[in-house]
């Protein structure tokens, strides 16, 4: 049992795949923009504001082919539902940088991460039907593989965000923040990473793109 456990640990420690140039370009992004916006002369609000708001929506406009892919497999043929959150996210993009209010832009992470976590609980209560959806087990497209359900992983590390954000926002500065929320999210990679490799059957291949 101990022997087991820790060959499980260490696997999960060291098969830590790198993280993605692409997941670290919207903070390289973000740092660039608030350097050049502060010796430029703009205020902190408005460096801060704008340097998390283009990040932000990178982000999400990078992520939104992988969200096709995954609407297409649960619901066939409804495409138009990402349609809402593209329009969401020019909105709230639109209304920070119209506010101004780092305190606003700080909460919509916040948002965002509730958002999600309600969306990886309400996916909990349909659990099995998601992956007999998207894996299943009968009929004619029926895949002999062991399912693994990685939204409580996904719902930890959702709420993990949540709370250091609050933290940052509740105790430190502007400048402080954006300094540490690059580092934590490489910080964050590795911790989802782990968790997933620990929920994962061992004799299964990692396939980093199902993440």
């Amino acid at each position: 049992m101990i022997k087991s456990t820790s060959t499980r640990l260490w696997f999960a420690a060291t098969s830590i795949p790198p993280i993605r140039p692409e997941n670290l370009l919207p903070l390289v992004m973000m740092l660039i923009l608030w350097i050049v916006m502060r010796q430029t002369g703009f205020s902190e609000e408005r460096a801060f504001v704008s340097s998390v708001v283009l990040a932000e929506v990178y982000t999400i406009w990078r992520n939104l082919p992988n969200a096709a892919y995954s609407l297409r497999k649960v619901r066939e043929g409804r495409p138009a539902l990402l349609l809402w959150p593209v329009l969401i996210m020019v909105l709230l993009a639109g209304v920070q940088l119209a506010l101004n209010d780092p305190l606003v832009t700080q909460r919509v992470v916040t948002g965002f991460c509730c958002f999600f976590l309600i969306i990886m609980f309400l996916g909990m209560r349909r659990e099995q039907d998601l992956l007999e959806r998207i894996v299943p087990t009968q009929g004619a497209n029926a895949q002999p593989v062991q399912r693994v359900s990685l939204l409580r992983v996904n719902a930890l590390a959702a709420a993990v965000v949540i709370i250091v954000n609050e933290m940052l926002v509740a105790t430190e500065t502007l400048a402080v923040w954006i300094t540490v929320i690059p580092v934590f999210v490489l910080f964050l990679h590795a911790f989802y990473w782990f968790m997933v490799l620990m929920v994962l059957p061992m004799e299964e291949p990692l396939d980093e793109g199902a993440a």
